[in-house]
């Protein structure tokens, strides 16, 4: 089965946003701000928006929430239980740094617990996988089908994303490398919240974080 995948970098801190759509229902991850051409398009083409997942709770990743579930209401807001504050607390979710207070809307499902849970979307198996570190909540969805892992702010192209934000923990983050790097092949695309795509090979080979804590813990 062909997915379509789109990639938008949105906002100030030039957030990649993610369209994923199989004929005509599509999924978006982390909708950083109100993106009129996204709804634009969406309309347009009769495309049906399913879900919106937030792979965590900092205002980058959900700017958008409110904008998108206006033009959509039948979809569906997904964010793990860990960042619920982090939606309703502009303190949390950052927007009073950039010089609003944003409040998302409730989401409509919530993946609970530190392991992994998986559902059906797109005619394709979705995992979520806890990745906490960046922030509590923190969660990558993989594609086993495509060999596909969004990773959020968890990993990027030579790099992983900052703790010292509230709720940051580089000890979960270490913790939640290591899975990432031991579950998925180094075939694995891994497309991040900031910056290019990379895979799982290449990271093993190139990352500081993974040379230097992960592939020599014990």
């Amino acid at each position: 089965m062909t997915i379509r995948l789109e990639r938008f970098v949105l906002g100030e801190l030039l957030t990649n946003t993610y369209l994923l759509g199989v004929d005509k229902e599509t999924i978006l991850i982390d909708p950083a701000v109100p993106s009129q051409e996204i709804c634009d398009m969406i309309k347009e083409e009769g495309l049906y928006l399913r879900y919106i997942v937030n792979t965590h709770g900092h205002i980058d990743h959900i700017g958008g929430n409110a904008f998108f579930k206006a033009c959509f209401p039948e979809a569906q807001l997904i964010v793990h239980e860990r960042d619920l504050l982090y939606l309703q607390n502009p303190s949390l979710n950052l927007s009073v740094e950039l010089g609003e207070s944003y409040v998302s809307p409730s989401p409509d499902l919530v993946i609970r617990g530190l392991e992994t849970y998986s559902m059906t979307i797109l005619g394709e198996e979705v995992v979520f996988v806890s990745t906490p570190g960046h922030t509590p909540g923190s969660m990558c969805l993989s594609l086993p089908g495509k060999k596909w892992l969004f990773s959020g702010d968890t990993l990027f192209a030579g790099s992983v994303g900052r703790v010292d934000l509230p709720g940051g923990s580089f000890r979960d983050l270490l913790t939640s490398l290591a899975v990432v790097f031991e579950h998925f092949s180094d075939e694995t695309l891994v497309y991040p919240g900031h910056g290019a795509e990379t895979t799982i090979g290449r990271e093993k080979q190139e990352n500081f974080y993974y040379l230097e804590y992960v592939a020599e813990k014990p």
